[in-house]
């Protein structure tokens, strides 16, 4: 058994729901993976000064980290907030060009958080799995378990075809046909290219679908929606 967190809930002061309520087997992906602070696990080396913060403030640090210095997240607010340049036919309100410097180095951090956004895909994947152990033993699947796994496609399509996760697997190579291995990681190379022509829609739509995930939780526990059950469950 474990607790239900939802991000919409704690900013409602409504920080846990217990296992009876609707929806109980589904865990919200801000809050996976699960940390109590002050408890057993993870949550237990969080100094007591810091229990007041949401859980999801320790998780998200690296999944906020990987989309903001996303290369595509980096061309959007750049244009829409900076007009670093506003459109590519239109010309900037100054002339001096001084790209990525100073502060904004640290955009080279993406990388790195590239490696942390991939463990998440195993974990959240693994709360697809017990999103179909039912209350008693029993075995289903709901609708929220249907939410998860489509937030952990949507999310593996965007850190697939992540610029960064390309150069990775392929970046460096120049042969791709000479042995098995080369010929495998060509075989990776080419889906990861195949994603990243579509990564503005990858990023966005996975962008609203974990924030819906997530209210789709918090609706569950409060009874708004109830998480019907496809299959089994029972």
């Amino acid at each position: 058994d474990f607790w239900i967190f939802s991000e919409f809930g704690r900013s409602a002061g409504v920080q846990t729901m217990a296992i009876e309520n609707q929806g109980s087997h589904v865990l919200s992906p801000l809050f996976s993976p699960l940390i109590l602070p002050g408890g057993d696990g993870l949550g237990g080396p969080i100094p007591e000064f810091l229990w007041w913060m949401s859980p999801a403030m320790f998780i998200l640090i690296f999944p906020a980290g990987f989309r903001g210095t996303c290369y595509y997240y980096r061309k959007a607010y750049y244009r829409a907030f900076f007009q670093q340049p506003t459109a590519c036919a239109v010309s900037k309100p100054w002339n001096a060009y001084k790209g990525e410097t100073k502060l904004l180095v640290v955009q080279n951090l993406h990388r790195y958080f590239m490696y942390a956004a991939l463990v998440y895909l195993p974990i959240l994947s693994y709360d697809v799995l017990l999103s179909t152990h039912f209350e008693g033993g029993s075995w289903g699947f709901s609708v929220g378990t249907l939410v998860l796994a489509l937030n952990v496609i949507l999310l593996t399509g965007y850190t697939l075809g992540c610029h960064a996760f390309r150069h990775l697997i392929g970046g460096g190579t120049n042969d791709w046909t000479s042995s098995g291995i080369a010929r495998l990681k060509y075989k990776f190379w080419s889906l990861s290219t195949y994603l990243n022509v579509k990564h503005k829609d990858w990023a966005l739509f996975s962008l609203f679908w974990v924030m819906f995930a997530d209210f789709y939780v918090y609706a569950c526990t409060m009874g708004w929606w109830t998480d019907m059950v496809l299959w089994g469950g029972l």
